[in-house]
């Protein structure tokens, strides 16, 4: 719901903005809206992208951590 698809992110305070960008979802919108509405390429878009990644691969081995630990 914060993500900016039902709201812009431009209306919200600037602090719940900052909360935000730690949500995938935000970047996605972001991302898509960029790709879909102003038709823009990956030279525009590789922020989002990376952030994507960034957070996917911080994700991903949090849960390898936790899948190691319980298995123990």
């Amino acid at each position: 719901m914060l993500s900016g698809t039902l709201t812009p992110r431009e209306s919200m305070p600037v602090l719940i903005q900052d909360i935000m960008l730690a949500a995938p979802n935000t970047h996605f919108v972001m991302m898509a809206q960029a790709i879909l509405f102003r038709g823009a390429g990956l030279d525009v878009v590789w922020t989002q992208f990376a952030s994507l990644f960034a957070i996917g691969a911080a994700l991903f081995m949090f849960s390898l951590w936790r899948f190691r630990v319980f298995l123990k």
